[in-house]
């Protein structure tokens, strides 16, 4: 069984004659459609010629571009020093902004197009692009003129691209003071807060006291990063003719606002259920009431758990298969063909990843295995990115493009299968271990994300009013804690969150947060269905994953036989997790 991947497939290195000869095929295919689009698409050909050209075009592109990515992020992310990598990078970052010469006539063409529905129909391409061409027709409703596209465009890299640099620069570059009976020690922002882990509630205490303290120094600077990314947001979203930047981040992600809404309010719901499980952990932690913040994430029990490779493919092949002979035979080819590379080494990036490579219909998934818990379990999770995909190659790449929200609809389903049997089959100081730490996952990932959705509603409709100060922000804050964590949380809160969660000032997505909810409910909501109908279960699995890339997150309910805007899906979906509680609370 390999160890280390294999990426010959790709290329075999940045020297290959295929790899130049691919980037000059993507240079040369820009050129010629820019300028055969100055006069073909104002020209007496039919229309579904020049769609089908377009589609045809662009399915190509993208699959070379993405092949080319692929090589470059999997040869980085196992020699983060490799200067050939970053340097063919910045050659193929140079061609992105090329192809607006093409993307943006043709989006404007297809505005002018009388009768469209007609039109798809004529052509067995166009039917089998439907949703994309449809999604790109409305991307052109809200296009702004060229003159005013350029000018935004020119504007956001002294505005919105220069505050989200600052406030990043800002933050990396902070000091932490965390105080400890040694005396005072300096660290960078990314290590005290890695601290809120530590097994000292002492050390969590300091690092998070000593956070706080440090935000003062930079907390005017990165209040007006953010008030100008979020202004310009609300005045780029009103020109392209959204109602909200919430209304413009749902359009692209296919959710709509009733979904979203159930979702949430099946959440709320919840709520008294996650207080319960936080009052269990303060008092397991030494806490009278409710739980400090600063304990939020504390480790509790230990794993003792080690797996060999080999263990852990058996184990995760053999619980894949108890689901789906196809999803437990990607696994097993994945495992023997050379696709994973798991050995930690000297310049190798940290973390884990799915590369998905359309050009060759395979994947690449990287990890630093060394046999405990949570390797086994992010394993399963990659293997289950790569197995979404596998579900979709055989479709053009414009139909594999799904958004956030379907992301992770097969990753967590399949670290679930794999935790769950874990679960079931390890002795009782494991599963304490275990069920704290999903529970401690679940809560960030839902509660959590409900005060950073709260938080940013609320920043959104204070920003049309004026400039917001440090101490309103902070408020703000507080408040939405407040309400996602109730009388499960301290006092001791962190009012400073919004300035180092670096998706609040990603100035081209707001609202970065709500499918990470969306992904976790979507995926428990699987398992009940799996639970349900079990040897049933995989065809509509299957077919689902298959649908994301060219489907709006409503009809793919409809496959799975639900509606996405009934609150009881996910109340069903939070069902599996407050049994989890109960179990927790119960020990």
């Amino acid at each position: 069984m390999e160890t280390r991947w294999d990426l010959s497939l790709i290329y075999d290195s940045f020297e290959s004659k295929a790899l130049h000869d691919d980037l000059n095929t993507i240079k040369s295919l820009i050129s010629t459609a820019a300028k055969k689009y100055e006069t073909y698409l104002d020209s007496p050909a039919e229309d579904s010629e020049k769609i089908e050209y377009h589609i045809n075009l662009i399915n190509q592109i993208n699959s070379l571009i993405l092949k080319l990515n692929s090589y470059v992020r999997l040869r980085k992310s196992i020699d983060e020093e490799n200067e050939e990598a970053a340097a063919f990078e910045i050659d193929l970052q140079k061609v992105m902004p090329a192809l607006n010469k093409i993307n943006i006539p043709f989006l404007r063409y297809l505005n002018r197009i009388k009768q469209l529905d007609k039109v798809l129909c004529s052509t067995d391409i166009l039917k089998e692009h439907e949703f994309i061409i449809l999604d790109l027709k409305e991307q052109a409703t809200h296009l702004l003129s060229d003159d005013m596209e350029k000018l935004l465009g020119e504007m956001q890299v002294t505005g919105s691209y220069a505050f989200e640099d600052l406030n990043k620069e800002l933050t990396q570059q902070l000091l932490v003071d965390i105080k400890l009976d040694a005396g005072i020690q300096s660290m960078p922002l990314s290590v005290a807060r890695n601290m809120a882990y530590a097994q000292s509630q002492e050390l969590r205490k300091a690092a998070y006291q000593g956070e706080l303290k440090a935000y003062r120094k930079i907390a005017s600077a990165s209040a007006a990063c953010l008030n100008g990314i979020k202004g310009e947001a609300i005045t780029i979203a009103k020109a392209r003719g959204f109602s909200s930047p919430l209304d413009m981040t749902l359009t692209d992600s296919r959710v709509d606002k009733p979904t979203l809404d159930a979702m949430f309010g099946a959440i709320v719901d919840a709520r008294p259920h996650f207080r319960r499980y936080l009052h269990k952990k303060a008092s397991l932690l030494g806490h009278q009431g409710a739980l400090p913040y600063y304990d939020l994430y504390a480790p509790m029990g230990h794993f003792d758990f080690h797996f060999t490779y080999e263990e852990a493919r058996d184990f995760i092949v053999d619980t894949f298969a108890e689901c789906s002979q196809h999803l437990a035979q990607f696994a097993s080819k994945a495992f023997e063909n050379g696709w994973i590379d798991m050995e930690p080494r000297d310049g190798k990036s940290r973390g884990s990843y799915c590369c998905n490579i359309h050009a060759i219909k395979e994947s690449r998934i990287a990890i630093n295995f060394t046999g405990t818990f949570y390797d086994i379990t992010t394993l399963a999770h990659e293997l289950g990115h790569g197995f979404h995909y596998e579900c979709l190659n055989h479709q053009t790449i414009l139909n594999t493009d799904y958004t956030m929200p379907m992301a992770e609809a097969a990753s967590i389903f399949c670290q679930s299968l794999v935790t769950e049997k874990l679960l079931n089959n390890t002795t009782k100081e494991n599963y304490f271990a275990i069920l704290e730490n999903d529970l401690m996952n679940f809560t960030q990932m839902l509660i959590e994300i409900l005060a950073r959705y709260t938080f940013e509603t609320n920043l959104f409709e204070r920003r049309k009013e004026g400039t917001i100060p440090v101490k309103e922000l902070n408020q703000l804050l507080i408040n939405a804690q407040t309400f996602a964590y109730g009388d499960g949380l301290s006092e001791e809160k962190h009012p400073y969150m919004w300035i180092c969660k670096p998706h609040y000032y990603f100035p081209d997505f707001h609202f970065y947060n709500f499918p990470y909810p969306f992904a976790l409910l979507f995926s428990k909501g699987l398992s009940s269905i799996y639970a349900e109908k079990k040897n049933d279960f995989a065809p509509i699995f299957e077919q689902m994953l298959t649908a994301t890339g060219s489907n709006n997150v409503r009809d793919i309910f409809k496959i799975l036989g639900y509606d996405s805007s009934d609150k009881s899906f996910y109340q069903n979906a939070l069902q599996e997790i407050i049994k989890e509680i109960d179990n927790f609370c119960s020990l």
